[in-house]
């Protein structure tokens, strides 16, 4: 992949029609669905095919034997056990898994590996605490560095959370109530510093006395910014929180918007508020929520004035939500369905556009076929059909950032869109020739 191979068929296909001879181009997760392209911009309609592949899944840590799976293009596999799934050839590029489990409703867009990212809202006490798991995929090493931001500012551990080391094929988990024991609102930052890592929080509530713990993944946030988009925000959340994290050295002024069909506002009663330099803050909004400017509510904007990071928190029928913001997605996506009664929430659209909503079954059979219009400062729902396992999503003439929102009688979640990884790059180390 990124080897030129696409401008090479191009070539080809071209010098075959001056010579009069007819030819088929045959493309699969193209960066232009129905054609193959080149990143230097030329194009040429193409034949899409599906291809049956083989990926490999692994259940537990470094002992495990990994198993080969077999997966066709838009169709949904379940696997019941694996805790780490690769793909290579044919089947990598636009491979996604998602990953969901009881109690309640527990759903994440399974990460794959990154450099740097930041989880927001999570704990390291008696009553709110997370557990930080770092999976290496690789056969050598990985080191990491957790960066840990606190309501007081940075926090220090010690020198416990430097260098973290990974080895080859295994997952380190790390309790911050153990490691960093704090009562109050803590944002990391996973910078990986050797190898590759994929990073996921589980973040639980533990109450004390009587009552349930509570658990949901925390899914990590890329990149710090000015304005970030928490869509897909369910009816009916209780205890509805946004934590908020300047990672900035400068005081920073933070401000709340409500995202509808229709526009998105800032209540004429809700203030901005003032975040210290490299630290956290937490905002209740139970009162904002329930409140007639919030009819309609389909997403929170928040809006800083230095880049920061955020995540959305409440409970539905007891279960714990996050929402943290997805990433703007420019080509086809596909994104698995757990649950009926499923809608997708799209908005952050720079211009006037559509995106193609296409539903498909456990089968591969499609299902439905939507067209959903988007535009600036507004966002739209479109509802799943019952039988959907797989939605292919595809943004036209504007990037568009999505939600999908999964319920049913035990509580809710929400998966963020993302970009599917059509291309990687892996450490290949061997010896030095002279």
């Amino acid at each position: 992949m990124g080897s030129g191979k696409s401008t090479l068929a191009l070539q080809i296909h071209h010098n075959l029609r001056e010579r009069g001879l007819q030819g088929i181009l045959c493309s699969q997760l193209d960066r232009a669905d129905g054609k193959v392209s080149s990143a230097l911009g030329v194009s040429a309609d193409a034949v899409e095919v599906g291809e049956t592949g083989e990926v490999q899944a692994v259940a537990g840590g470094r002992a495990s034997e990994p198993r080969t799976v077999e997966v066709t293009p838009d169709r949904r596999v379940e696997l019941a056990d694996a805790t780490r799934v690769s793909g290579a050839g044919a089947t990598a590029p636009g491979l996604v898994v998602q990953r969901w489990s009881p109690p309640g409703l527990r759903a994440v867009d399974c990460p794959a590996t990154s450099s740097d990212q930041w989880f927001t809202g999570v704990g390291a006490g008696a009553e709110h605490t997370s557990v930080l798991e770092l999976h290496n995929p690789d056969a050598g090493p990985a080191t990491a560095t957790i960066t840990v931001l606190g309501q007081s500012g940075p926090v220090g551990a010690g020198g416990r959370l430097r260098g973290v080391s990974v080895a080859g094929g295994a997952t380190v988990r790390l309790d911050l109530g153990a490691e960093i024991p704090k009562r109050e609102e803590l944002a990391l930052r996973v910078t990986t510093e050797r190898g590759r890592l994929a990073a996921t929080v589980i973040d639980a509530f533990v109450p004390i006395g009587r009552g349930e713990t509570t658990k949901e993944y925390l899914s990590g946030q890329r990149d710090p910014a000015t304005s970030q988009l928490l869509l897909g925000v369910p009816d009916g959340v209780d205890d509805p929180e946004v934590v908020v994290a300047n990672t900035s050295d400068s005081v920073s002024r933070v401000s709340l918007r409500l995202v509808t069909a229709e526009a998105t506002f800032t209540p004429a009663d809700l203030e901005e508020v003032l975040v210290d330099p490299s630290s956290v803050r937490r905002f209740s909004i139970t009162k904002l929520l329930r409140s007639e400017v919030a009819e309609g509510l389909l997403g929170i904007e928040v809006v800083s004035s230095q880049p920061a990071t955020s995540s959305f928190r409440g409970r539905v029928r007891g279960d714990l939500l996050t929402i943290v913001p997805a990433g703007a997605v420019t080509q086809p996506t596909l994104v698995p369905v757990a649950y009926p009664g499923s809608r997708l929430v799209l908005g952050g659209a720079q211009a006037l556009g559509t995106v193609d909503v296409v539903a498909y079954d456990g089968q591969g059979r499609e299902v439905s076929s939507k067209v959903a219009e988007v535009g600036p400062g507004t966002a739209v729902e479109v509802k799943v059909p019952g039988r959907a396992a797989l939605l292919r999503v595809a943004p036209q003439g504007t990037p568009v950032v999505g939600s999908l929102v999964l319920g049913n009688d035990d509580g809710a979640a929400v998966v963020g869109l993302r970009e599917l990884l059509r291309e990687g790059l892996v450490p290949d180390v061997r010896p030095g020739l002279r």
